[in-house]
């Protein structure tokens, strides 16, 4: 008899798209995962109106034992929206690749210059600009893995204020509802190309712990 596997949904980023999951997707099915992908328009709605993909994705995978999520980065906060009004779906875990869960210096630094704040514009509000963010309104077990690795988008305004991925500070990565915070060498990208955050990751859906 064949035992249902546990399913996870990845969720992308900012300016992204489900390709960029994709390797880690690959190495989730090999630690005995289910995987599903899902695109929202990061920079044409804003995250509360990019909720509705989400929860088209999750009722089109249908009645299963086990739903885990797995959000990169701006995901993280469309999380926060997602369970604003007490969205129901299965039961299963969280977890968040660099998110800025308290909003980001560098979004709110970039959103001043005239070639990229139409690009952030839509994710400001009540997201990146750190005001406003939802309360975290769900008793899941949620999970973040933070990058150390300093190189990334953080150069183009002069660097950041204390340890970070490049892109996201370590300090906007923590919230007082999560059960497990881990850190690892990576960029903000290469959270998702690397084999040990795959493992990490698979460790945390199964039993809600990294260790």
């Amino acid at each position: 008899m064949s035992v249902e596997k546990a399913n996870v949904l990845l969720i992308h980023g900012l300016l992204s798209n489900p390709l960029e999951m994709a390797y880690l997707g690959v190495q989730l099915e090999k630690h005995g995962l289910k995987t599903h992908y899902v695109f929202y328009p990061s920079i044409m709605k804003t995250l509360e109106e990019n909720t509705q993909p989400i929860k088209e994705k999750i009722k089109d995978i249908g009645p299963v034992d086990t739903l885990h999520l797995v959000a990169h980065s701006l995901g993280g906060l469309l999380l926060a929206h997602l369970f604003e009004h007490g969205f129901e779906m299965p039961e299963g875990r969280i977890l968040t690749l660099g998110s800025p869960i308290k909003g980001s210096v560098t979004a709110k630094e970039l959103s001043k210059w005239p070639m990229t704040s139409d690009i952030l514009a839509k994710s400001m509000p009540k997201a990146l600009s750190g005001e406003g963010v939802p309360q975290w309104n769900s008793d899941r077990d949620w999970g973040m893995i933070a990058g150390t690795k300093n190189a990334g988008l953080g150069a183009l305004i002069g660097g950041l204020p204390g340890e970070s991925d490049g892109t996201v500070l370590l300090e906007e990565t923590y919230h007082p509802s999560q059960k497990a915070h881990k850190t690892v060498d990576k960029t903000h990208t290469g959270l998702l190309f690397s084999k040990n955050v795959a493992k990490l990751t698979a460790k945390f859906l199964s039993t809600g712990a990294f260790d």
